[in-house]
């Protein structure tokens, strides 16, 4: 009976995680707003209705991990992120990996169409080398 009870209760809170925040988002984004199609797709999850942890890989080795934070204003957010890069060419294994930690304030705009969202923001890549740009993202969520 123990075992039935715990197994109710944690089904009860998973069902009301997921009805409340868990949606799905997917995003197509670029550093570079002079190269539209150069993008990096990434797959984010809300975790709760202010938080969204998300991942974008562009193959094994090269892949960005980063969360956002949306409890600022209505429609702003602050994100932290870290890339993983390897630069060693194809077929070339490498002992160390570079990892850089970035961060960007930005907003998410509704543009009215379904579930789309655009989202300008200003993103430094690298928090040691203070470079900021102009970047923008076209979010999708379900």
């Amino acid at each position: 009976m123990k075992k039935l009870t715990l197994l109710v209760a944690t089904l009860m809170c998973a069902t009301f995680t997921f009805a409340q925040q868990g949606s799905m988002t997917f995003s197509a984004n670029t550093t570079d707003i002079t190269q539209p199609l150069a993008t990096t797709p990434n797959i984010g999850y809300f975790m709760t209705d202010d938080i969204m942890v998300s991942l974008g890989m562009s193959d094994w080795d090269n892949f960005k991990v980063g969360a956002r934070y949306y409890g600022l204003f209505d429609n702003m957010f602050i994100e932290a992120t870290t890339t993983a890069t390897t630069d060693g060419g194809e077929g070339v294994v490498l002992e160390t990996s570079d990892y850089n930690i970035g961060a960007a304030i930005g907003w998410t705009l509704d543009t009215g169409v379904w579930k789309f969202q655009f989202e300008p923001m200003i993103v430094l890549d690298n928090i040691q080398d203070f470079t900021p740009k102009l970047a923008w993202a076209l979010r999708f969520t379900l």
